[in-house]
């Protein structure tokens, strides 16, 4: 049996539960499809099966299964006998033999719905090969368990069944392009809903509510798509509103063939199919990045410089807060035990200067166009990964890698950065023009705009950050050396010596004109821009 806590296991609300509910029983009830019995292979307290009781119907049945022994046995005792409970792991039932959605065809020939909040967890509580012997094929490379309860609904669930679930918004990140795939390849998607984050008290990370019909999807099928923005979750958390209402109000239909057309099969949410030729306008005619550009990030210290140095081989390496609470870890380069304490520990990041340093920008320095304060790093400390001089060579484009916003700027001096900033340089130097056209195209709000609908990252998060594939996929127009390039360049430059929010406006401006956007798409990129919540970081993108 595997711990509870070893899963992610958190319970569903009831407000939350009631929410999935409704959704699956309109969409059943859309396409005239009866429900005769309900799965919840993760149950916990059985919230989720409670709110499809209190919108069904009398002959309806209910099954959970959940490995928490006193879950099940009080819920076995509590309810009627139109739900049954089973005392399992859903994923690799004790002892069985041969595939897991077989086991469990087995025990329920027939299931009309499946509900769910499965676990979330990203460590790998299951062997590999156990898990291929099961029959789950999405067990490869990084994934959160949900993962593998998606995959075993859809083959356990009856063909024109509906499964919904409640999971985390990783669903839309790089490392689930083949669960996107699969899921816009064989199943109707008929929702899917961003909740953001605090939807579960004291849970940092941001959930999505997805609802399918296991059947192929046809060309012209719709997802309703939504998302509850940051003041209506502070309505949802702070009043008695029903989600549906919000849900109501703002969802927006698409059609879910363009998610298969996307790069990486991106669910892009947030984008209404009238801004579908917009955004093509913008991704038109740009350049290649990689043909373009060299792409690296700075040295592997925090922006504090904490490391640990190995009194076995004398290499340094950093630490997690995980392996600073326990007070030891295993070294990186010799393998024996690394005490964490005085003896060991160790800054080599500063805020003034000292002899035998050099100045480095951590990614809090980097703003849009600017670059504010400085840090200094002691050098040649063995195991640490300065990264090839080369890479520091000025002019180079510097990207913040983590916070809400897009924030580039160009490095004029020729010092370090850490790995919390990424680095941009011409592959050829020669007859390249001046960075500071790219750095104006980057921090445009046209980019952003398009960065805001593709990706969806429009508020503030738990460890939001930009990977190389997102920034390279960002579209910015090629150089051409017209009279409006020149402008561009020379307001850009302009920014970068004195910030003026004015000037910036101007500069956007001239970058909406080599983006030909009209009058009509200028007000629905400053909507959009105006849309975004009160904070520092984006407050400065509005019009």
């Amino acid at each position: 049996m595997i711990p509870t806590k070893k899963y992610g296991v958190v319970y569903t609300p009831n407000r939350l539960a009631d929410f999935v509910a409704s959704l699956i029983r309109k969409e059943a009830d859309k396409d005239n499809y009866q429900i005769h019995t309900v799965l919840d292979p993760a149950c916990g307290e059985g919230a989720l099966l409670e709110a499809m009781k209190r919108t069904g119907k009398r002959n309806e049945k209910y099954y959970g299964i959940d490995i928490d022994k006193k879950v099940i046995s009080n819920l076995s005792v509590q309810n009627d006998n139109s739900f049954e409970f089973i005392c399992k792991d859903a994923i690799l039932p004790p002892k069985i033999k041969g595939q897991a959605a077989v086991y469990w065809r087995k025990k329920f020939p027939n299931i009309s719905a499946i509900i769910a909040n499965p676990p979330w967890s990203s460590e790998k509580i299951y062997d590999r090969q156990q898990l291929s012997a099961a029959g789950f094929k999405m067990n490869a490379g990084q994934y959160d368990s949900y993962v593998l309860f998606l995959e075993l609904a859809y083959e356990i669930c009856d063909e024109g069944g509906y499964f919904g679930f409640i999971i985390p918004d990783s669903l839309f990140e790089s490392q689930n392009e083949n669960l996107r795939r699969f899921l816009a390849e064989k199943t109707q998607i008929r929702v899917i809903a961003r909740l953001g984050e605090k939807i579960f008290e004291e849970v940092n990370r941001a959930t999505t509510v997805i609802i399918c019909k296991k059947a192929i999807p046809a060309e012209d099928d719709v997802t309703m798509c939504f998302r509850l923005n940051t003041d209506q979750r502070k309505q949802f958390l702070t009043s008695d509103i029903y989600l549906e209402t919000f849900y109501d109000k703002e969802k927006h239909p698409v059609k879910q063939a363009r998610f298969i057309s996307n790069d990486s099969c991106s669910f892009d949410v947030d984008t209404r199919s009238n801004e579908e030729d917009l955004l093509a306008k913008i991704r038109s005619d740009c350049i290649d990045w990689e043909e373009t550009f060299i792409f690296g990030r700075g040295v592997e210290i925090s922006k504090k410089g904490g490391i640990a140095r190995c009194p076995m081989c004398g290499h340094a390496q950093g630490y997690t807060k995980a392996q600073f609470a326990a007070g030891n870890k295993k070294c990186v380069y010799c393998n024996e035990d690394l005490p964490l304490n005085d003896a060991t520990l160790k800054s080599i990041v500063q805020e003034t200067p000292f002899d035998g340093c050099e100045r480095i920008l951590v990614g809090e320095h980097v703003k849009r166009y600017r670059i504010i304060g400085e840090s200094f790093i002691e050098l040649n400390i063995p195991g640490i990964n300065y990264k090839n001089e080369n890479l520091y060579i000025p002019p180079k484009l510097l990207i913040r890698k983590t916070g809400l916003g897009i924030y580039s700027c160009v490095d004029y001096s020729g010092g370090l950065t850490s790995q919390t900033v990424y680095i941009i340089r011409y592959k050829q130097e020669s007859d390249a023009p001046p960075l500071e056209y790219y750095l104006a195209l980057l921090n445009s709000r046209v980019v952003y705009y398009y960065y805001l609908k593709v990706y969806g990252e429009n508020e503030w998060k738990s460890h939001p950050y930009f990977t190389k594939k997102i920034i390279f996929s960002l579209p910015l127009k090629a150089y051409t050396g017209d009279e409006l390039d020149k402008e561009i360049i020379g307001l850009a430059k302009a920014l970068s010596k004195k910030y003026s929010y004015e000037t910036d406006l101007e500069l956007e401006g001239l970058v909406m004109r080599r983006y030909n956007i009209n009058p009509a798409e200028h007000d629905m990129i400053a909507e959009e821009m105006r849309r975004l919540p009160d904070l520092s970081a984006v407050n400065g993108m509005k019009f």
